[in-house]
């Protein structure tokens, strides 16, 4: 198949379950929302780092779920 017919039959993807930072964004209290959004946008702080504090916190979260989020690729 060529590079035109795929593109030409492109479907966009199904949308699965929403992007749980982008739920915990909207969810958290303000100040713990401001605090993650500040984590997101630090480079020092790895997608692992970061899915650790969470999880240390008491949510479920993957460090893939993180590193989609802070790539713009999530089903927010």
């Amino acid at each position: 198949m060529s590079i035109a017919k795929r593109v030409a039959e492109y479907q966009e993807p199904r949308l699965g379950a929403r992007c749980r930072t982008c739920v915990l964004l909207k969810e958290l209290p303000s100040e713990e929302a401001e605090a993650l959004k500040v984590a997101l946008e630090d480079s020092r702080i790895s997608n692992a780092g970061l899915a650790a504090i969470l999880k240390a916190e008491g949510y479920s979260i993957a460090d893939s779920t993180v590193r989609r989020h802070r790539k713009g690729a999530c089903l927010s």
